[in-house]
């Protein structure tokens, strides 16, 4: 474990991002961020090409920038190369996603945008090199959809807009073993059917290239939606190669959760691995005849 992640830490922590989100106006003004697309633009894309998307968040770039665990997935030179070469790659059908605070900071909570502020403060000099100055960014957060605004009247139509890319269509799910998206809500109500490769829960890369091996042999008529945190980048890129659609999902599933629960704060959705909730890595089993039946592999 991490010492930066624990409780001692907590004060110095919350002072060093209030300083961090202090300086983020001289820090984009010595270095510009990315041109980075909307949310909405970035789901009419995908719908428009049928383009695939890896998104990288706070963590993964912390996890290039200075090569740190995160508290779900250890350090792996391998998956950082990866990380890299995915944020440098120019295939067109591939978007890659920057998070929203690089796009834009507005209809945030002021607690979003200090966070954000900070997070860019503090990583975006690091890894600014690998990005590329006149590319173009798509919106990482088109799985965040409803917590972390200010007006959250919108939400309802972008969770529409996302559930509208799998209509009809037969999904391939790769997902943490306790993840269970779309598990006792309407998720993919509007899908033709739904099956699930399950990978671990916590440090999933060393399961990758069983995952990706297995996933290969599967039809590419079935659009690929994949949530296993980092690991989920290079499964979607790779999958993406060989000619699937495959879009990294994340935390959509317990965004839409928290949405319909009209929820305030990040709280744990029973059964589900909600890793921003204070107990939400401690996931109860499920006993879900559905779900089992729509299990083709397992790989923990």
């Amino acid at each position: 474990m991490n010492l930066q992640y624990g409780s001692f830490f907590k004060y110095p922590r919350k002072v060093f991002k209030h300083f961090l989100s202090e300086i983020y106006p001289l820090v984009i003004k010595i270095y510009p961020l990315p041109k980075v697309k909307s949310i909405p633009e970035t789901i009419d894309k995908i719908l428009k090409d049928k383009a695939s998307i890896c998104r990288f968040g706070d963590g993964e770039l912390l996890y290039i920038s200075e090569k740190r665990s995160l508290p779900f997935q250890r350090q792996d030179d391998r998956l950082r190369k990866y990380f890299i070469k995915i944020l440098k790659s120019e295939n067109k059908n591939i978007l890659i996603g920057l998070p929203i605070g690089y796009h834009s900071l507005g209809n945030l909570k002021k607690s979003s945008k200090i966070t954000w502020r900070a997070i860019i403060s503090w990583t975006y000099p690091g890894v600014r090199k690998i990005l590329k100055k006149d590319k173009i960014y798509y919106n990482a957060s088109m799985t965040r959809l409803y917590m972390d605004y200010e007006d959250t009247s919108h939400s309802g139509d972008w969770f529409k807009k996302v559930q509208s890319i799998w209509n009809d269509k037969d999904i391939l799910l790769i997902e943490g073993e306790k993840s269970r998206l779309g598990v006792g809500n309407d998720l993919f109500k509007n899908a033709n059917s739904v099956k699930r490769i399950l990978g671990p829960a916590h440090n999933a890369f060393d399961q990758f290239d069983n995952l990706l091996n297995f996933a290969k042999k599967q039809s590419k008529d079935n659009l690929v939606l994949v949530a296993m945190g980092p690991t989920a980048k290079p499964l979607a890129y790779e999958l993406a190669l060989e000619g699937f659609q495959a879009l990294d999902i994340g935390n959509l599933d317990i965004e839409y959760e928290w949405f319909l629960k009209g929820a305030k704060t990040k709280v744990k959705i029973q059964g589900k691995y909600t890793s921003e909730a204070k107990g939400g890595r401690n996931v109860a089993d499920v006993v879900d005849e559905a779900y089992a039946d729509q299990i083709i592999a397992e790989f923990i």
